[in-house]
């Protein structure tokens, strides 16, 4: 009896044995399939159970499979391109950061080999006086694009404020005077009638017929009347249109006038893009002699040369700003204008 139930024992490890081979050994296809580190803990191993219950749960997890392979295919090309766009936003910052001097190829190397040369102070002093005229360069490059788009967007304000200029009260005088011309034609049956009755008149007293003339002057002196009046209204309402017309040329000259007063802000850019290109020009030279300076290696001349080039940088933003005020200026007059038209009655 002790033999049998050892044997029994014994047997029934075994079977226990095999269970975990053949179950670790699915686990192991499972994960060659799916390439997840984390299928322990997605598919926890079984516990020893009967050989139905683990075919069952094989079977699940093939079933699993498809669906969780596309999860973590998407989630995985979700993160791609996650870290994709972040990299292409760094470099784009990166672009915009690096903004400054153009030094070249050959100015570069020349440029750090007098940084290799100094002594950390010295180092940390050029590479600050580098940065300064970087600074002011790329706020010259922030002002001119401001200056493009306010420049672009006052060019087609103005256009669309001088359109709206000449259209002003363009209804009202088309009104005007479609009134006019229907109020004429109404009375033309009335006009063409009393000039026949006049010729009638004359006619009859051309002959000297008395009746004829009585009966055709009574005629004439009942739509004399009426004929006044209606010519009354034909000069009351082109009396209108008139003014209409009148107070139509008064505004848009009133509003031409307001327009006219940011021609000298646009004198004043006008001036201060010569000093631009002044100032572009004093850089340009002010970059060349930093170059050569750099090419000799002397220090201290590549920092003074720095100095003057941060100095020639400032002013050149300085009058790209300027600019930018000026263009403000006049982007406010063309707001006044519009606002003007915008409170007139419709």
């Amino acid at each position: 009896m002790e033999r049998t139930s050892l044997h029994n024992f014994i047997d029934h490890h075994g079977l226990i044995k095999g269970k975990k081979g053949r179950q670790n050994s699915e686990g192991i296809a499972t994960e060659d399939i799916t390439l997840m580190e984390t299928s322990d803990i997605l598919f926890p191993s079984p516990i020893a159970g009967s050989h139905s219950h683990m075919m069952e749960q094989s079977n699940v997890r093939r079933r699993q499979l498809p669906s969780l392979t596309h999860l973590i295919f998407g989630s995985r090309l979700l993160i791609g391109l996650v870290i994709l766009f972040s990299a292409g936003t760094m470099y784009f910052a990166s672009s915009v950061e690096a903004a400054g001097i153009d030094l070249g190829v050959t100015a570069q190397k020349a440029w750090d080999s007098v940084l290799n040369k100094a002594d950390a102070q010295t180092k940390l002093t050029l590479k600050q006086a580098y940065d300064k005229v970087g600074n002011w360069k790329t706020q010259e490059q922030a002002w001119e694009q401001k200056i493009k788009t306010l420049h672009a967007a006052n060019t087609a304000q103005l256009e669309r404020l001088r359109v709206e200029i000449r259209q002003i009260d363009d209804a009202k005088v088309a009104a005007l005077a479609e009134k006019v011309k229907q109020t004429q034609a109404r009375y033309e049956p009335l006009f063409a009638l009393y000039s026949s009755v006049n010729r009638q008149l004359d006619a009859a007293k051309a002959i000297k017929n008395k009746e004829w003339s009585a009966a055709i002057r009574t005629q004439a002196e009942t739509l004399r009347p009426v004929v006044k009046l209606a010519r009354e209204d034909i000069r009351i309402k082109k009396k209108e249109l008139a003014e209409a017309r009148k107070r139509k040329s008064a505004e848009i000259k009133r509003l031409r006038a307001m327009l006219a007063g940011a021609d000298s802000a646009k004198k004043q850019i006008q001036t201060a893009k010569k000093q631009a290109s002044l100032a572009k020009e004093r850089y340009s030279n002010a970059l060349q002699q930093f170059k050569q300076n750099t090419k000799q290696g002397q220090t201290s001349r590549v920092l003074s040369s720095l100095n003057t080039l941060a100095s020639a940088a400032e002013k050149w933003a300085g009058t790209k700003q300027n600019i930018h005020t000026l263009e403000q200026k006049v982007s406010t007059m063309y707001v006044k204008v519009r606002q003007e038209i915008a409170k007139r009655p419709k």
